[in-house]
């Protein structure tokens, strides 16, 4: 099993130790693009999709994000 399917598992399972740098590249492989930087925030963007700010301080992730990541990612047909 690949690195990208164990985190999307992960995710899936709302562990708590997904890290701002998982949670990028999983927005970056979902096709989202950071529209803006302000300071340790990163805000991701994509067309018909809500934004999702990811803090690159907060190691692990919030369980709010986890839970914008899951949205994300069944949007994207994306299974668990």
């Amino acid at each position: 099993m690949s690195k990208y399917n164990k985190l999307i598992q992960r995710i899936f399972r709302g562990n708590q130790d997904v890290t701002p740098d998982e949670a990028v590249k999983i927005l970056e492989k979902l096709d989202f693009k950071a529209a803006s930087t302000d300071g340790s925030h990163l805000t991701f963007r994509k067309p018909n999709c809500p934004s999702i700010t990811i803090v690159l301080t907060q190691n692990p992730v919030k369980p709010y994000i986890l839970e914008k990541l899951q949205e994300a990612l069944i949007n994207e047909g994306v299974s668990k």
